[in-house]
């Protein structure tokens, strides 16, 4: 599985140690616009993203819908907008202490129920009536 992490460079960093030790590859950055080119350029599975960074909700959103894939927040114990952050269209939320193996089966969990709702039939509409007759 490979993650993209983006946030605050201390929360990448103890993120990236985490997963890393659990044998997830991670690709973070602090930096907006560069954590936009990895996604345009990497086959990603997963974004881990710092409830705090400016304009989580864009960066959410611009992950949803233009790479598909899913997003886990991660959270501050006392997150000051809680109802905000409910708002946006996440896949989960991961307290900034969780613990290394913790942190790991939370991300894999929500990559295998993200695979498990996609409908394979819904693959065949995309076909043509002619690929049906091979």
């Amino acid at each position: 599985m490979r993650v993209i992490a983006f946030g605050s460079e201390m929360i990448m960093q103890r993120v990236s140690t985490s997963l890393a030790g659990e044998g997830i590859d991670v690709v973070s950055t602090s930096d907006r616009p560069q954590a936009m080119a990895l996604l345009k350029h990497e086959r990603l599975d997963l974004a881990v993203v710092d409830a705090l960074v400016e304009d989580v909700e864009a960066s959410c959103r611009c992950i949803r819908e233009l790479w598909g894939i899913p997003v886990v927040l991660i959270v501050r114990e006392r997150q000051a907008d809680w109802e905000r952050l409910q708002s946006l269209d996440t896949d989960g939320y991961i307290p900034e202490r969780a613990g290394a193996a913790e942190l790991a089966a939370r991300l894999r969990a929500v990559v295998r129920h993200r695979s498990e709702r996609r409908d394979p039939g819904l693959d065949c509409l995309t076909l043509g009536v002619e690929d049906w007759a091979r």
